[in-house]
């Protein structure tokens, strides 16, 4: 039997050179980019001994040495990075050709005290140098770490068994990109806060600080963890700031996206298209009380006065201290509460604009904006203030702008609105609401009002009420297929900057056969001054003649008088919605708990909805809604489970079935099983309503919205239904 011991008895000389000679080589594999390089030295100094003995012409050495340091030069000029590096790989490449062309002429160890050799080591240090100081090489290193580091931390991040495909250092911390088929679990089941916040307590950083994405292909990951806070200061507008990290043109081009901001992670470009094949586009900014939805419209603006191919216009019957600083740069403008009159004449001027470029004979479906055949884009800020009014003047704003988003598209008429809430309360009705392509989402009051911006696909993108971490500008942009990109939008609030970015800007002329065709009523709104003051008397009640705000500035000429008495009697003809006088407020109460009933019947629930509803209310503690729903989609998975209103929708659908009932206020309320009931089921209170649903008024965090919303959506849909 052989063993270890007998190699060393039988072969002793050998086994040491053996051993040591193995343990070089697991010395140098152990860490082959740094320890690698070595062995290059005593290989380059006996190959120049053997040449030197041999006798061979050192002459070749000259013009090898001088070419290869051409090429390491050219190397690291078409590469971006450090400034220095082409003169470091260059004198490190001559170097080392000089000394080995003198060694093969004189040999390596020539000269007084060995010289050659002392310039050899100094030769291959300075060659060692450049080499650690290399992209590439850093890159390696980088990545070889990063790969040791992610397999001893992925046990504490719950991850055991992933594979590491890629790793990138950004400005703000670190990205993983991961494989996850070795977990055991599927991707979309690992994308949890739940690994977010065990990621961030390993790190000692704040939840939000880790993001877990599902990748593109299935069982893939990528964690993001930023250790840099990246909302720690504004981002100053390109224009404005003498070294920008993303430069924008003076010029722009409405073909092209318009960029609003960064990604301080990434540093890549927070972009919103105006226009793209398929037409305008409609965007809607949401953002809560300085949430910095008017900075995300100066953005906006700013790109579009800045196109040669645009003819903005602007609304804003708010405020509009913004607005009016924008406005020497735009086609037409409506600023301020008192314009409201001239708003509407904009849009029915914008209305005519879409006829006549539909009358058009050409080979395209879609406009192409360009000089002479502009974009028009409608900027709207305070969208509630000009849409959600109910007098008759409100009415028609309504029916133009509802036109504009309905046939502008093609036209090249786009919209670019903004407001506090995303709902049909804030947007004037359900039609309007409907017909955006394009969202961008500050920061928001809660998940109702992501869903009403985003809808269903809003699920899958960062939570907007914590993704900033409270600071305003932070942008989430995103279309109706799910694409989506976030970031900061440009600081651009103040009203001098403003100022600066605005003048010597013009809009874009339309074309010549449009402004004949427009004529005085687009001259009458850019020369004419549109200030008027809403009359509302108490006594007299109003007649037809001055139910609508009236001109009090200068006396108009007999065609104007003319078109503004056709005007009014258009809109003082449509029919107005009120209230009916003749029922109580229990005849509406039960009125609305009727619509109630008829949506309970209305909604389906399959037998492991039904069965698991029951559960949960027959539960002591009961349940909630936000209970209900994780349950649903723990126990019948994501794509059989019900949405938070869903969960809802079936609880209150039980209600009416006599089986679950809401007990407490507000948010401590919660469902419980009914009890039996000892009383005949359909006593009554003395206004009429069904003594069980009482307790219907109690629940407005979570019926309020939803039923004026339909209400609304129902008069839009069959408004002859609703006249009387």
């Amino acid at each position: 039997m052989v063993t270890d011991t007998d190699y060393e008895t039988a072969d002793a000389p050998a086994a040491p050179r053996g051993r040591l000679l193995g343990r070089a080589i697991g010395w140098v594999q152990a860490d082959h980019l740094r320890r690698g390089p070595h062995l290059l030295a005593p290989t380059t100094a006996g190959l120049a001994a053997a040449a030197h003995a041999l006798d061979l012409p050192a002459a070749y050495g000259i013009p090898i040495t001088v070419l290869a340091s051409i090429g390491m030069y050219t190397r690291a000029m078409n590469r971006p990075g450090d400034p220095g590096e082409p003169i470091r790989s260059a004198a490190a490449t001559a170097a080392a050709g000089s000394w080995v062309t003198a060694a093969v002429e004189w040999g390596i160890t020539a000269g007084p005290h060995g010289l050659m050799g002392w310039l050899g080591a100094a030769a291959y240090g300075l060659a060692y140098w450049a080499y650690r100081k290399d992209p590439e090489v850093l890159d390696a290193l980088a990545w070889e770490n990063a790969r040791d580091e992610w397999y001893r931390k992925a046990p504490g991040y719950g991850l055991s068994g992933s594979h590491l495909l890629s790793w990138e250092e950004t400005r703000l911390g670190e990205q993983y990109f991961l494989d996850t088929r070795g977990t055991g679990k599927r991707a979309s089941a690992l994308a949890t806060r739940d690994l977010e916040e065990r990621i961030a307590e390993q790190e000692n950083l704040r939840p939000s600080r880790v993001k877990v994405r599902v990748g593109e292909i299935a069982g893939r990951l990528s964690v993001s963890i930023r250790y840099k806070n990246p909302w720690a200061d504004p981002l100053p507008h390109p224009l404005l700031d003498p070294a920008p990290e993303i430069p924008l043109p003076n010029i722009a081009d409405a073909r092209e996206p318009s960029i609003i901001g960064m990604d301080p992670e990434t540093a890549r470009p927070l972009r919103v298209p105006l226009w793209d094949e398929d037409g305008a586009k409609r965007v809607l900014v949401v953002a809560i009380t300085r949430g910095g939805k008017t900075v995300v419209v100066s953005n906006l603006m700013e790109r579009a006065t800045a196109a040669d191919n645009v003819f903005s216009i602007g609304i804003n019957v708010s405020k509009a201290k913004e607005m009016r600083r924008w406005a020497p740069a735009l086609g037409l403008s409506a600023c301020g509460p008192n314009e409201r009159v001239k708003a509407l004449r904009i849009l029915e001027l914008v209305h005519l604009i879409i006829d006549w470029r539909a009358a058009q004979d050409g080979d395209d479906a879609t406009l192409t904006p360009r000089q002479g055949q502009p974009l028009i884009p409608v900027f709207v800020d305070e969208v509630d203030e000009l849409l959600a009014q109910s007098d008759n003047l409100g009415m028609a704003i309504r029916r133009e702008f509802g036109y504009l988003m309905s046939k502008g598209g093609s036209e090249g008429i786009a919209a670019v609105v903004a407001g506090q809430r995303g709902t049909v309360g804030h947007l004037g009705n359900g039609n309007i609401k409907r017909m955006f392509d394009q969202a961008v989402l500050l920061k928001a009051s809660g998940e109702g009002e992501i869903r009403h911006v985003l809808g269903d696909i809003g699920l899958t993108m960062p939570n907007m009420m914590t993704y900033g971490e409270g600071n305003p500008g932070v942008a989430l942009a995103t279309d109706l297929a799910g694409h989506w990109s976030a970031g900061r939008s440009w600081f651009l609030k103040e009203l001098p900057d403003i100022d600066r970015l605005v003048k010597d800007r013009e809009p874009s002329p339309l074309e010549p056969g449009l402004v004949e065709f427009l004529g005085d009523k687009l001259t009458a709104l850019t020369g004419a001054s549109f200030s008027y003051t809403l009359q509302r008397p108490v006594s007299p009640p109003p007649s037809a003649e001055t139910s609508m705000p009236v001109p009090v500035e200068h006396a108009p000429s007999d065609r104007a008088a003319e078109q503004r008495a056709a005007a009014r009697a258009t809109l003082n003809a449509l029919p107005t919605i009120t209230a009916n006088p003749s029922l109580s407020a229990g005849e509406m109460r039960a009125a609305a708990i009727e619509r109630r009933r008829q949506a309970a019947e209305q909604t389906q629930m399959s037998p492991e909805v039904r069965r698991t509803l029951l559960r949960l209310l027959a539960q002591p503690d009961g349940t909630t809604v936000r209970q209900a729903e994780a349950a649903l989609e723990t126990e019948l998975g994501q794509e059989r489970g019900v949405s938070k209103s869903g969960a809802w929708r079936c609880l209150d659908a039980l209600r009416f079935e006599g089986i679950a009932e809401l007990r407490g206020k507000g948010r401590g309320a919660r469902w419980h099983l009914a009890p039996a009931p000892q009383e005949p089921p359909h006593e009554e209170t003395s206004e009429g309503v069904p003594a069980v649903l009482v307790d219907v008024e109690d629940d407005h965090e979570r019926a309020i919205e939803l039923i004026e919303e339909e209400a609304v959506d129902a008069l839009e849909e069959d408004p002859d239904d609703h006249k009387e």
